[in-house]
């Protein structure tokens, strides 16, 4: 029954905001050719936050949490944009910008496995040193040098993003369903004291799940900037709230301890899905209601994320 809220919620949130702002088709032909544009503007646009969201899961089955997820792509962007565009950017830039992401992910990791720093405490703290490092590299400019290099805007286009997305929760998720890595990263979400009594090296894995956060965060950096073809200090600010609301509706516990990549990806559809409905709606809510549709974006994610985490420790508790 719990496997089949999220599928359920996601048709129902495709068939009502289809219903409020699709246009007017007669044909199958024509419902067709709109689901597949629609579909694959979808990917292409929530493939950042998809991105994140597997790495945000591993985070949060540590009963750990990255609060600097939106500010370590926004940075990881701000300083790819400082190299000279042209075909020396995949060279130059792109492996900077790898080594930069997992240099931040490994910060946030020994911060919080090395020096015992509270998750939620440590991450605000880089969350806030990542956006001014962001503002120092650009001041109040605005770069675009990716559309200058060739192939790089084809990361931002569906094809693409399925790619990268299939990559991470196909490939990468059906290895760590099956790996020893899943089983001590649940251990060390369940109970860290008798991880370390079990010989579990916890401040390894701890920093390898912060830099595996970190190599997302630079897949990450590589689809929005290639969609988005320029970055600036303020980018992505809020990312982070996107990803944790996915990822906890998704069914992984805050408390740690359990996860599942198939429910964060639905997790991200079902935002991303009412993040582009309310856009849609807007035409319509400005016509026949006192506010803007828009505004309640922020109003439904809080509840979300709230209902999420009821419902993931009232299921929790029955299976115990």
């Amino acid at each position: 029954m719990k496997r089949l809220v999220l599928p359920f919620l996601l048709v129902a949130e495709i068939a009502l905001f289809t219903w409020i702002s699709a246009p007017k088709i007669n044909s199958f032909g024509g419902w067709l050719a709109y689901f597949q544009h629609y579909f694959g503007d979808l990917m292409a646009q929530s493939a950042p936050v998809m991105l994140l969201a597997a790495g945000m899961t591993f985070v949060l089955m540590t009963a750990g949490i990255d609060l600097s997820v939106g500010s370590m792509v926004a940075l990881v962007a701000c300083v790819m944009s400082s190299f000279p565009s042209g075909p020396g950017f995949w060279w130059t830039a792109v492996p900077t910008g790898l080594a930069l992401a997992l240099a931040l992910g490994l910060t946030n990791g020994a911060l919080i496995a090395g020096l015992n720093i509270p998750p939620i405490i440590a991450t605000l703290g880089t969350m806030i040193l990542y956006r001014g490092v962001c503002f120092v590299v650009m001041g109040d400019l605005e770069k675009a040098p990716f559309v200058s290099v060739p192939g790089y805007e084809w990361l931002g286009q569906f094809s693409g993003a399925l790619l990268l997305t299939a990559l991470v929760f196909l490939v990468g998720g059906s290895l760590f369903e099956r790996s020893r890595w899943r089983r001590e990263t649940l251990m060390l979400g369940g109970n860290r004291v008798a991880a370390r009594y079990a010989g579990i090296p916890v401040t390894r894995r701890l920093c390898e799940v912060y830099g595996a956060m970190g190599g997302l965060a630079f897949l990450a950096a590589l689809c929005f900037t290639a969609r988005n073809s320029s970055v600036s200090a303020s980018s992505l600010t809020g990312l982070e709230l996107h990803v944790i609301v996915a990822v906890v509706l998704g069914g992984t516990r805050v408390q740690g301890g359990a996860g599942s990549l198939w429910g964060s990806f639905l997790g991200v559809l079902l935002i991303a899905v009412l993040d582009e409905g309310l856009r849609g709606a807007a035409i319509w809510g400005e016509q026949n209601l006192p506010f803007k549709i828009s505004h309640l974006e922020y109003v439904l994610l809080g509840a979300l994320l709230v209902t999420g985490v009821w419902l993931n420790a009232r299921w929790g508790r029955k299976n115990q």
